[in-house]
Protein backbone atom coordinates (compact mmCIF):
# COMPACT_ATOMS: atom_id res chain seq x y z
CA UNK A 1 0.00 0.00 0.00
CA UNK A 2 1.44 3.20 -1.05
CA UNK A 3 -1.01 5.72 0.14
CA UNK A 4 -2.34 6.10 3.12
CA UNK A 5 -4.24 9.01 4.87
CA UNK A 6 -4.73 11.19 8.18
CA UNK A 7 -8.42 9.69 8.68
CA UNK A 8 -8.60 11.91 11.50
CA UNK A 9 -7.14 14.68 13.81
CA UNK A 10 -8.01 15.27 17.66
CA UNK A 11 -8.26 18.86 17.76
CA UNK A 12 -5.91 20.21 19.99
CA UNK A 13 -3.79 17.31 20.40
CA UNK A 14 0.30 17.34 19.33
CA UNK A 15 -1.01 16.30 16.01
CA UNK A 16 -3.40 19.32 15.50
CA UNK A 17 -1.21 21.37 17.32
CA UNK A 18 1.38 20.61 14.50
CA UNK A 19 -0.28 21.14 11.69
CA UNK A 20 -1.55 17.86 10.64
CA UNK A 21 -5.08 17.93 8.89
CA UNK A 22 -7.65 15.16 7.94
CA UNK A 23 -6.82 14.04 4.26
CA UNK A 24 -3.11 14.49 4.38
CA UNK A 25 -1.12 12.13 2.76
CA UNK A 26 1.69 10.22 4.83
CA UNK A 27 4.75 9.80 2.79
CA UNK A 28 7.48 9.06 5.39
CA UNK A 29 7.68 8.30 9.04
CA UNK A 30 10.37 8.77 11.34
CA UNK A 31 12.32 9.35 8.00
CA UNK A 32 11.14 5.86 6.64
CA UNK A 33 9.66 5.84 3.61
CA UNK A 34 6.20 4.29 3.66
CA UNK A 35 6.27 2.87 0.12
CA UNK A 36 5.90 -0.69 -0.54
CA UNK A 37 4.90 -0.98 3.39
CA UNK A 38 1.32 -2.28 4.44
CA UNK A 39 -0.85 -0.20 6.36
CA UNK A 40 -0.20 -2.48 9.50
CA UNK A 41 3.67 -1.83 9.15
CA UNK A 42 2.77 2.28 9.18
CA UNK A 43 0.63 1.69 12.24
CA UNK A 44 3.40 -0.41 13.83
CA UNK A 45 6.06 2.27 13.04
CA UNK A 46 4.01 5.41 14.34
CA UNK A 47 3.09 3.21 17.26
CA UNK A 48 6.72 2.58 17.86
CA UNK A 49 8.03 5.74 17.97
CA UNK A 50 9.69 6.98 21.50
CA UNK A 51 8.49 10.43 22.99
CA UNK A 52 8.30 12.01 19.51
CA UNK A 53 7.25 11.48 16.10
CA UNK A 54 8.07 12.73 12.58
CA UNK A 55 5.83 12.43 9.82
CA UNK A 56 6.41 13.84 6.59
CA UNK A 57 2.82 14.76 4.45
CA UNK A 58 1.58 15.87 1.36
CA UNK A 59 -1.35 17.96 2.14
CA UNK A 60 -4.44 17.30 1.29
CA UNK A 61 -4.28 20.61 -1.09
CA UNK A 62 -1.36 21.23 -2.18
CA UNK A 63 1.68 18.80 -4.43
CA UNK A 64 4.50 20.19 -2.10
CA UNK A 65 5.55 17.98 0.79
CA UNK A 66 5.35 19.05 4.66
CA UNK A 67 7.24 17.88 7.51
CA UNK A 68 5.47 17.36 11.21
CA UNK A 69 7.10 16.71 14.40
CA UNK A 70 4.49 15.89 17.24
CA UNK A 71 5.93 15.24 20.64
CA UNK A 72 3.53 12.89 22.67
Amino acid sequence: MDTIFVKQVKEGGPAHGAGLCTGDRIVKVNGESIIGKTYSQVIALIQNSDASLELCVMPKDEDILQLVSIRQ
